[in-house]
Protein backbone atom coordinates (compact mmCIF):
# COMPACT_ATOMS: atom_id res chain seq x y z
CA UNK A 1 0.00 0.00 0.00
CA UNK A 2 1.15 3.59 -0.55
CA UNK A 3 2.70 5.79 2.13
CA UNK A 4 1.79 9.40 2.91
CA UNK A 5 4.71 11.69 3.83
CA UNK A 6 3.89 14.69 6.03
CA UNK A 7 6.70 17.24 6.32
CA UNK A 8 6.35 19.75 9.15
CA UNK A 9 7.51 23.20 8.01
CA UNK A 10 5.61 25.27 10.58
CA UNK A 11 8.73 26.21 12.54
CA UNK A 12 11.27 26.49 9.74
CA UNK A 13 14.14 28.94 10.18
CA UNK A 14 16.29 30.90 7.75
CA UNK A 15 18.91 28.14 7.88
CA UNK A 16 16.73 25.69 5.96
CA UNK A 17 17.56 27.55 2.73
CA UNK A 18 21.24 28.27 3.41
CA UNK A 19 23.99 26.57 1.43
CA UNK A 20 25.46 23.59 3.27
CA UNK A 21 28.70 23.78 1.34
CA UNK A 22 28.02 21.96 -1.92
CA UNK A 23 25.45 24.35 -3.34
CA UNK A 24 22.53 22.52 -1.76
CA UNK A 25 20.42 23.56 1.20
CA UNK A 26 18.70 21.46 3.85
CA UNK A 27 15.46 21.48 1.90
CA UNK A 28 17.29 20.47 -1.31
CA UNK A 29 18.78 17.46 0.45
CA UNK A 30 15.46 16.54 2.06
CA UNK A 31 13.69 16.62 -1.31
CA UNK A 32 16.27 14.18 -2.68
CA UNK A 33 15.77 11.87 0.31
CA UNK A 34 11.99 11.93 0.07
CA UNK A 35 12.13 10.99 -3.61
CA UNK A 36 14.03 7.82 -2.64
CA UNK A 37 11.41 6.65 -0.14
CA UNK A 38 9.62 3.39 -1.00
CA UNK A 39 5.87 3.23 -1.72
CA UNK A 40 5.55 7.01 -1.78
CA UNK A 41 2.07 8.21 -2.75
CA UNK A 42 2.05 11.89 -1.82
CA UNK A 43 4.01 14.52 0.09
CA UNK A 44 2.06 16.99 2.20
CA UNK A 45 3.94 19.93 3.68
CA UNK A 46 2.45 21.42 6.84
CA UNK A 47 2.94 25.19 6.86
CA UNK A 48 1.97 28.24 8.86
CA UNK A 49 -0.40 30.78 7.35
CA UNK A 50 2.51 33.21 6.79
CA UNK A 51 4.73 30.71 4.96
CA UNK A 52 5.83 31.98 1.51
CA UNK A 53 8.51 29.39 0.71
CA UNK A 54 8.19 27.65 -2.64
CA UNK A 55 8.11 23.88 -2.30
CA UNK A 56 8.72 21.25 -4.99
CA UNK A 57 6.07 20.71 -7.60
CA UNK A 58 3.66 18.05 -6.44
CA UNK A 59 4.07 18.78 -2.74
CA UNK A 60 0.68 19.76 -1.35
CA UNK A 61 0.65 22.70 1.07
CA UNK A 62 -1.68 22.40 4.06
CA UNK A 63 -1.94 25.22 6.59
CA UNK A 64 -1.80 24.33 10.29
CA UNK A 65 -4.17 26.77 11.97
CA UNK A 66 -2.16 27.46 15.13
CA UNK A 67 0.48 26.04 17.45
CA UNK A 68 -1.66 23.70 19.52
CA UNK A 69 -1.46 19.92 19.49
CA UNK A 70 -5.02 19.38 18.32
CA UNK A 71 -4.48 21.58 15.25
CA UNK A 72 -1.51 19.47 14.18
CA UNK A 73 -3.45 16.22 14.58
CA UNK A 74 -6.50 17.61 12.79
CA UNK A 75 -4.26 18.66 9.91
CA UNK A 76 -2.79 15.15 9.71
CA UNK A 77 -6.31 13.73 9.71
CA UNK A 78 -7.30 16.05 6.87
CA UNK A 79 -4.18 15.13 4.89
CA UNK A 80 -4.95 11.44 5.23
CA UNK A 81 -8.57 12.09 4.27
CA UNK A 82 -7.30 13.43 0.95
CA UNK A 83 -5.23 10.24 0.42
CA UNK A 84 -7.22 7.52 2.20
CA UNK A 85 -5.43 4.61 0.51
CA UNK A 86 -2.20 5.26 2.44
CA UNK A 87 -1.64 2.87 5.35
CA UNK A 88 1.34 4.68 6.89
CA UNK A 89 1.98 8.35 7.67
CA UNK A 90 5.69 9.20 7.69
CA UNK A 91 6.18 12.38 9.73
CA UNK A 92 9.42 14.37 9.50
CA UNK A 93 10.79 17.93 9.68
CA UNK A 94 11.53 20.29 6.79
CA UNK A 95 15.01 21.11 8.13
CA UNK A 96 16.27 17.50 8.36
CA UNK A 97 18.79 17.23 5.49
CA UNK A 98 20.03 13.77 6.48
CA UNK A 99 16.75 11.85 6.67
CA UNK A 100 17.96 8.39 5.67
CA UNK A 101 15.77 6.66 3.03
CA UNK A 102 17.17 3.17 3.73
CA UNK A 103 16.54 3.53 7.45
CA UNK A 104 13.06 4.91 6.73
CA UNK A 105 12.34 1.91 4.53
CA UNK A 106 13.42 -0.54 7.22
CA UNK A 107 11.25 1.24 9.78
CA UNK A 108 8.22 1.20 7.47
CA UNK A 109 8.68 -2.51 6.75
CA UNK A 110 8.84 -3.27 10.49
CA UNK A 111 5.86 -0.99 11.17
CA UNK A 112 3.72 -2.87 8.65
CA UNK A 113 4.94 -6.33 9.62
CA UNK A 114 3.92 -5.89 13.25
CA UNK A 115 0.83 -3.75 12.56
CA UNK A 116 2.23 -0.98 14.76
CA UNK A 117 0.32 2.18 15.56
CA UNK A 118 3.42 4.28 16.20
CA UNK A 119 7.07 3.66 15.32
CA UNK A 120 10.21 5.61 16.11
CA UNK A 121 13.97 5.14 16.25
CA UNK A 122 16.10 5.46 19.37
CA UNK A 123 19.81 6.03 19.85
CA UNK A 124 20.38 7.84 16.56
CA UNK A 125 21.18 11.55 16.29
CA UNK A 126 17.91 13.45 15.92
CA UNK A 127 17.05 14.19 12.30
CA UNK A 128 18.18 10.92 10.73
CA UNK A 129 14.88 9.11 11.23
CA UNK A 130 11.15 9.89 11.01
CA UNK A 131 8.16 8.96 13.11
CA UNK A 132 5.52 6.63 11.68
CA UNK A 133 1.81 6.60 12.45
CA UNK A 134 -1.02 4.28 11.54
CA UNK A 135 -3.74 6.69 10.31
CA UNK A 136 -6.37 5.01 12.46
CA UNK A 137 -4.61 6.11 15.64
CA UNK A 138 -5.10 9.85 15.01
CA UNK A 139 -8.61 10.15 16.56
CA UNK A 140 -7.33 8.51 19.75
CA UNK A 141 -4.39 10.91 19.88
CA UNK A 142 -6.81 13.81 19.50
CA UNK A 143 -8.65 12.65 22.61
CA UNK A 144 -5.40 12.88 24.56
CA UNK A 145 -5.05 16.57 23.67
CA UNK A 146 -8.33 17.61 25.27
CA UNK A 147 -8.07 20.12 28.13
CA UNK A 148 -4.50 20.98 27.14
CA UNK A 149 -3.38 24.60 27.07
CA UNK A 150 -2.55 26.01 23.66
CA UNK A 151 1.01 27.09 22.90
CA UNK A 152 2.62 29.24 20.25
CA UNK A 153 4.92 26.44 19.08
CA UNK A 154 5.14 22.68 19.36
CA UNK A 155 8.19 20.60 20.31
CA UNK A 156 9.62 18.37 17.63
CA UNK A 157 8.73 15.26 19.60
CA UNK A 158 5.12 16.36 20.12
CA UNK A 159 3.68 13.09 18.78
CA UNK A 160 5.67 11.04 21.27
CA UNK A 161 4.76 13.42 24.09
CA UNK A 162 1.06 12.92 23.33
CA UNK A 163 1.44 9.13 23.16
CA UNK A 164 3.30 9.08 26.49
CA UNK A 165 0.13 10.24 28.25
CA UNK A 166 -1.34 6.77 27.74
CA UNK A 167 1.59 4.85 26.33
CA UNK A 168 0.35 1.38 27.25
CA UNK A 169 -2.69 1.84 25.01
CA UNK A 170 -0.64 1.88 21.80
CA UNK A 171 1.22 -0.74 19.80
CA UNK A 172 4.69 0.76 19.42
CA UNK A 173 7.74 -0.44 17.51
CA UNK A 174 11.25 0.88 18.07
CA UNK A 175 14.28 0.76 15.78
CA UNK A 176 17.46 0.82 17.86
CA UNK A 177 20.79 2.21 16.76
CA UNK A 178 23.77 -0.10 17.06
CA UNK A 179 25.55 2.77 18.81
CA UNK A 180 23.55 4.70 21.40
CA UNK A 181 24.28 8.40 20.80
CA UNK A 182 21.57 9.94 22.97
CA UNK A 183 24.06 11.19 25.53
CA UNK A 184 25.68 13.42 22.90
CA UNK A 185 22.42 15.38 22.39
CA UNK A 186 23.02 15.73 18.64
CA UNK A 187 20.39 17.48 16.54
CA UNK A 188 20.97 17.20 12.80
CA UNK A 189 18.45 19.89 11.91
CA UNK A 190 19.10 23.23 10.22
CA UNK A 191 17.04 25.08 12.82
CA UNK A 192 19.79 27.06 14.60
CA UNK A 193 23.18 28.44 13.60
CA UNK A 194 24.91 25.84 15.80
CA UNK A 195 23.10 22.91 14.23
CA UNK A 196 23.51 24.33 10.73
CA UNK A 197 27.28 24.53 11.29
CA UNK A 198 27.35 20.86 12.33
CA UNK A 199 25.31 19.80 9.29
CA UNK A 200 27.62 21.82 7.05
CA UNK A 201 30.69 20.11 8.53
CA UNK A 202 29.22 16.69 7.79
CA UNK A 203 28.37 17.64 4.20
CA UNK A 204 31.90 18.97 3.71
CA UNK A 205 33.25 15.62 4.94
CA UNK A 206 31.12 13.84 2.38
CA UNK A 207 28.93 11.98 4.87
CA UNK A 208 25.17 12.38 4.52
CA UNK A 209 23.62 9.01 5.44
CA UNK A 210 22.94 7.52 8.85
CA UNK A 211 25.70 4.92 9.10
CA UNK A 212 28.60 7.08 7.84
CA UNK A 213 27.39 10.02 9.95
CA UNK A 214 27.38 7.89 13.10
CA UNK A 215 30.83 6.52 12.29
CA UNK A 216 32.23 9.99 11.54
CA UNK A 217 31.03 11.31 14.90
CA UNK A 218 32.29 8.27 16.78
CA UNK A 219 35.68 8.73 15.13
CA UNK A 220 35.92 12.46 15.88
CA UNK A 221 33.76 14.09 18.54
CA UNK A 222 35.61 17.30 17.79
CA UNK A 223 33.00 17.78 15.06
CA UNK A 224 30.40 18.48 17.73
CA UNK A 225 31.99 21.65 19.12
CA UNK A 226 30.41 24.26 16.88
CA UNK A 227 29.40 27.60 18.44
CA UNK A 228 29.02 28.83 21.99
CA UNK A 229 25.65 28.07 23.58
CA UNK A 230 25.89 29.40 27.16
CA UNK A 231 27.81 32.49 28.29
CA UNK A 232 28.38 33.23 31.98
CA UNK A 233 29.28 36.88 32.60
CA UNK A 234 30.49 38.10 35.98
CA UNK A 235 28.89 41.55 35.92
CA UNK A 236 29.90 42.38 39.52
CA UNK A 237 33.00 41.59 41.55
CA UNK A 238 31.92 41.03 45.14
CA UNK A 239 29.06 39.65 47.22
CA UNK A 240 27.30 40.43 50.47
CA UNK A 241 27.53 36.82 51.63
CA UNK A 242 30.48 34.51 52.28
CA UNK A 243 28.97 31.16 51.29
CA UNK A 244 30.34 28.09 53.04
CA UNK A 245 30.61 25.86 49.96
CA UNK A 246 31.84 28.53 47.53
CA UNK A 247 35.51 28.87 46.52
CA UNK A 248 34.97 32.62 46.00
CA UNK A 249 36.41 33.22 49.47
CA UNK A 250 39.73 31.79 48.19
CA UNK A 251 40.17 34.14 45.23
CA UNK A 252 37.57 36.94 45.39
CA UNK A 253 36.00 39.49 47.71
CA UNK A 254 33.43 37.08 49.10
CA UNK A 255 31.15 38.81 51.60
CA UNK A 256 32.93 42.17 51.24
CA UNK A 257 30.43 43.96 49.02
CA UNK A 258 30.95 45.30 45.52
CA UNK A 259 34.53 46.06 44.49
CA UNK A 260 33.97 46.80 40.81
CA UNK A 261 31.53 46.06 38.00
CA UNK A 262 31.39 45.54 34.26
CA UNK A 263 29.98 48.58 32.47
CA UNK A 264 26.53 48.11 30.99
CA UNK A 265 27.89 49.25 27.61
CA UNK A 266 30.51 46.48 27.72
CA UNK A 267 27.85 43.89 28.51
CA UNK A 268 25.78 45.18 25.60
CA UNK A 269 28.80 44.93 23.30
CA UNK A 270 29.42 41.29 24.28
CA UNK A 271 25.78 40.37 23.74
CA UNK A 272 25.64 42.11 20.36
CA UNK A 273 28.67 40.12 19.21
CA UNK A 274 27.16 36.96 20.59
CA UNK A 275 23.87 37.54 18.77
CA UNK A 276 25.80 37.80 15.50
CA UNK A 277 28.20 34.92 16.15
CA UNK A 278 25.86 32.41 17.78
CA UNK A 279 22.19 33.46 17.78
CA UNK A 280 19.96 31.81 20.40
CA UNK A 281 22.80 31.52 22.89
CA UNK A 282 21.84 31.95 26.53
CA UNK A 283 23.49 34.64 28.68
CA UNK A 284 23.85 34.25 32.45
CA UNK A 285 24.64 36.91 35.06
CA UNK A 286 25.88 35.87 38.50
CA UNK A 287 28.96 33.75 37.84
CA UNK A 288 30.61 34.77 41.13
CA UNK A 289 29.49 38.27 42.09
CA UNK A 290 25.98 39.33 43.07
CA UNK A 291 24.10 40.97 40.15
CA UNK A 292 21.88 42.91 42.59
CA UNK A 293 24.91 45.05 43.50
CA UNK A 294 25.32 46.42 39.98
CA UNK A 295 24.62 50.15 39.69
CA UNK A 296 22.20 49.56 36.80
CA UNK A 297 20.54 46.13 37.07
CA UNK A 298 17.61 47.13 34.86
CA UNK A 299 19.98 48.41 32.20
CA UNK A 300 21.92 45.14 32.40
CA UNK A 301 18.79 43.15 31.67
CA UNK A 302 17.95 45.39 28.73
CA UNK A 303 21.52 45.02 27.45
CA UNK A 304 21.14 41.24 27.30
CA UNK A 305 18.49 41.39 24.60
CA UNK A 306 17.97 39.67 22.20
CA UNK A 307 19.54 36.69 23.98
CA UNK A 308 17.63 34.67 26.58
CA UNK A 309 18.93 35.65 30.03
CA UNK A 310 19.40 33.80 33.32
CA UNK A 311 20.11 35.75 36.51
CA UNK A 312 21.62 33.74 39.36
CA UNK A 313 21.25 35.59 42.63
CA UNK A 314 21.35 35.10 46.38
CA UNK A 315 18.30 37.34 46.60
CA UNK A 316 20.25 39.59 48.97
CA UNK A 317 20.98 43.17 47.94
CA UNK A 318 17.98 43.79 45.71
CA UNK A 319 16.05 47.01 45.92
CA UNK A 320 12.38 46.11 45.47
CA UNK A 321 11.87 48.63 42.67
CA UNK A 322 15.04 47.50 40.88
CA UNK A 323 13.95 43.88 41.12
CA UNK A 324 10.55 44.67 39.65
CA UNK A 325 12.16 46.80 36.95
CA UNK A 326 14.47 43.93 36.00
CA UNK A 327 11.52 41.53 35.86
CA UNK A 328 9.62 43.86 33.54
CA UNK A 329 12.65 44.59 31.36
CA UNK A 330 13.40 40.90 30.91
CA UNK A 331 9.88 39.75 30.16
CA UNK A 332 9.49 36.14 29.05
CA UNK A 333 13.17 35.89 28.07
CA UNK A 334 14.44 36.27 31.66
CA UNK A 335 14.72 33.35 34.09
CA UNK A 336 15.74 33.62 37.75
CA UNK A 337 17.68 31.17 39.91
CA UNK A 338 17.66 32.07 43.60
CA UNK A 339 20.44 30.39 45.59
CA UNK A 340 18.61 29.84 48.87
CA UNK A 341 19.95 26.55 50.31
CA UNK A 342 17.78 26.49 53.45
CA UNK A 343 14.31 27.18 54.80
CA UNK A 344 15.49 27.38 58.40
CA UNK A 345 17.00 30.66 59.59
CA UNK A 346 19.80 29.03 61.61
CA UNK A 347 20.82 26.64 58.84
CA UNK A 348 20.73 29.50 56.36
CA UNK A 349 23.03 31.59 58.56
CA UNK A 350 25.44 28.67 58.85
CA UNK A 351 25.64 28.26 55.08
CA UNK A 352 25.18 31.78 53.72
CA UNK A 353 25.34 34.24 56.61
CA UNK A 354 22.80 37.03 57.08
CA UNK A 355 20.01 37.92 54.67
CA UNK A 356 17.49 35.10 55.12
CA UNK A 357 14.43 37.34 55.38
CA UNK A 358 15.32 39.37 52.30
CA UNK A 359 16.12 36.26 50.26
CA UNK A 360 12.75 34.77 51.18
CA UNK A 361 10.99 38.01 50.22
CA UNK A 362 12.70 37.96 46.82
CA UNK A 363 11.61 34.35 46.30
CA UNK A 364 8.04 35.30 47.13
CA UNK A 365 8.07 38.36 44.86
CA UNK A 366 9.45 36.38 41.92
CA UNK A 367 7.08 33.46 42.44
CA UNK A 368 4.15 35.86 42.46
CA UNK A 369 5.19 37.83 39.37
CA UNK A 370 7.02 35.29 37.15
CA UNK A 371 6.38 31.84 38.67
CA UNK A 372 7.20 29.80 35.57
CA UNK A 373 10.53 31.61 35.18
CA UNK A 374 11.67 31.34 38.80
CA UNK A 375 13.82 28.50 40.16
CA UNK A 376 14.69 27.93 43.82
CA UNK A 377 18.06 26.23 44.35
CA UNK A 378 19.92 24.36 47.06
CA UNK A 379 23.29 22.64 46.93
CA UNK A 380 23.30 19.08 48.18
CA UNK A 381 26.36 18.41 50.33
CA UNK A 382 27.34 16.69 53.55
CA UNK A 383 26.93 19.62 55.97
CA UNK A 384 23.21 20.12 55.26
CA UNK A 385 22.20 16.82 53.66
CA UNK A 386 19.73 16.03 56.45
CA UNK A 387 17.80 19.21 55.57
CA UNK A 388 17.67 18.76 51.79
CA UNK A 389 14.44 16.77 51.76
CA UNK A 390 12.69 19.34 53.96
CA UNK A 391 13.83 22.08 51.58
CA UNK A 392 12.48 20.17 48.60
CA UNK A 393 9.14 19.33 50.20
CA UNK A 394 8.64 22.92 51.35
CA UNK A 395 9.13 24.46 47.92
CA UNK A 396 7.39 21.61 46.09
CA UNK A 397 4.14 22.97 47.52
CA UNK A 398 4.79 26.23 45.67
CA UNK A 399 6.56 25.36 42.45
CA UNK A 400 7.88 22.60 40.22
CA UNK A 401 11.01 24.67 39.56
CA UNK A 402 13.35 23.36 42.24
CA UNK A 403 17.03 22.82 41.55
CA UNK A 404 19.03 20.47 43.77
CA UNK A 405 22.57 21.22 42.64
CA UNK A 406 25.39 18.73 43.10
CA UNK A 407 28.34 19.80 45.23
CA UNK A 408 31.42 21.02 43.34
CA UNK A 409 34.83 20.59 44.97
CA UNK A 410 36.47 22.62 42.17
CA UNK A 411 38.98 20.05 40.99
CA UNK A 412 39.99 19.18 44.54
CA UNK A 413 40.54 22.76 45.75
CA UNK A 414 37.71 22.39 48.28
CA UNK A 415 37.14 19.53 50.68
CA UNK A 416 35.12 16.77 49.05
CA UNK A 417 31.68 16.96 50.66
CA UNK A 418 29.73 15.15 47.96
CA UNK A 419 26.98 12.85 49.16
CA UNK A 420 27.81 10.39 46.42
CA UNK A 421 29.93 10.17 43.31
CA UNK A 422 27.63 10.37 40.28
CA UNK A 423 30.36 10.76 37.66
CA UNK A 424 30.14 8.48 34.60
CA UNK A 425 32.07 5.22 34.52
CA UNK A 426 33.79 6.25 31.29
CA UNK A 427 35.19 9.75 30.88
CA UNK A 428 34.14 11.81 27.86
CA UNK A 429 34.92 15.33 26.55
CA UNK A 430 33.74 18.18 28.75
CA UNK A 431 30.30 19.65 28.06
CA UNK A 432 31.46 23.06 29.28
CA UNK A 433 34.43 23.26 26.92
CA UNK A 434 32.07 22.21 24.15
CA UNK A 435 29.29 24.73 24.87
CA UNK A 436 30.17 27.35 27.51
CA UNK A 437 32.09 30.61 27.73
CA UNK A 438 33.11 32.12 31.07
CA UNK A 439 33.71 35.89 31.22
CA UNK A 440 35.16 37.58 34.31
CA UNK A 441 34.37 41.13 35.39
CA UNK A 442 37.35 42.59 33.50
CA UNK A 443 36.45 40.68 30.32
CA UNK A 444 39.14 38.02 30.69
CA UNK A 445 38.15 34.48 29.72
CA UNK A 446 39.48 31.54 31.76
CA UNK A 447 39.36 27.93 30.64
CA UNK A 448 36.05 27.46 32.47
CA UNK A 449 34.31 28.17 35.76
CA UNK A 450 36.60 25.67 37.51
CA UNK A 451 39.68 27.75 36.61
CA UNK A 452 39.18 29.89 39.72
CA UNK A 453 42.76 31.18 39.88
CA UNK A 454 42.85 32.15 36.21
CA UNK A 455 45.75 29.88 35.33
CA UNK A 456 44.45 29.30 31.80
CA UNK A 457 43.30 32.70 30.53
CA UNK A 458 42.77 32.42 26.76
CA UNK A 459 42.09 36.10 26.05
CA UNK A 460 39.87 39.05 26.82
CA UNK A 461 36.47 39.27 25.19
CA UNK A 462 36.42 43.07 25.48
CA UNK A 463 39.65 43.32 23.48
CA UNK A 464 39.60 40.30 21.16
CA UNK A 465 35.89 39.64 20.72
CA UNK A 466 33.66 36.62 21.24
CA UNK A 467 34.78 34.69 18.16
CA UNK A 468 38.49 34.92 18.98
CA UNK A 469 38.21 33.74 22.59
CA UNK A 470 35.88 30.92 21.56
CA UNK A 471 38.40 29.72 19.00
CA UNK A 472 41.19 29.98 21.59
CA UNK A 473 39.41 27.33 23.67
CA UNK A 474 39.27 24.85 20.78
CA UNK A 475 42.69 23.21 21.47
CA UNK A 476 41.60 22.35 25.01
CA UNK A 477 38.49 20.60 23.75
CA UNK A 478 40.57 18.76 21.15
CA UNK A 479 42.76 17.46 23.98
CA UNK A 480 39.66 16.11 25.69
CA UNK A 481 38.55 14.39 22.48
CA UNK A 482 41.94 12.64 22.43
CA UNK A 483 41.62 11.74 26.15
CA UNK A 484 44.54 14.04 26.93
CA UNK A 485 43.30 15.94 29.98
CA UNK A 486 45.19 18.96 31.32
CA UNK A 487 46.04 18.78 35.05
CA UNK A 488 43.13 21.02 36.05
CA UNK A 489 40.70 18.72 34.22
CA UNK A 490 41.93 15.43 35.66
CA UNK A 491 40.31 16.00 39.05
CA UNK A 492 37.21 17.75 37.68
CA UNK A 493 33.78 16.47 38.65
CA UNK A 494 31.79 18.89 36.49
CA UNK A 495 32.65 17.79 32.95
CA UNK A 496 29.44 15.77 32.65
CA UNK A 497 27.08 18.51 33.89
CA UNK A 498 25.13 20.53 31.37
CA UNK A 499 23.93 24.14 31.20
CA UNK A 500 20.70 24.46 29.21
Amino acid sequence: MPMLVCVNATARSEYVEMNLGDGRSAIDLLVERVQELPDLSQVVVLVSAEDQLRYPEGWQRVVVRDGCESSLLQTLLKAHGDYPDSDVILYCQIDAPFLDPALCGAMVEQHRRYAAEYSFADGYPAGLTPELLAPGVLPRLLQLTEDRENSTSLPRDVLFQIIQRDINSFDIETTLSEHDMRMLRIELYCNTRRNWVLCKRLVERGVDRAEPIVEAIRADQGLLRTLVAYVMIDVVEGTLQDVAYSPYRLFGPSGKGKQREMATADVRGIVEQLAQFSPQSVVSFGLWGEPALHSDPVGLVAAARPCPLVIETSGVGWDEAALQGAVEAGGADLSWIVHLDAIDHDIYRRVRGEGFEQAMRVCEQLLQTVPSQTYIQTVRYADIEQHTEDFYRHWKQRTENIIVQKYDHFCGVLEDKRITDISPVNRFPCWHLKRDLTVLVDGSVPLCREDIHGEHIVGNVLHSGVHAVWEALEPYYRKHVNADYPPICRNCDEYYTFNF
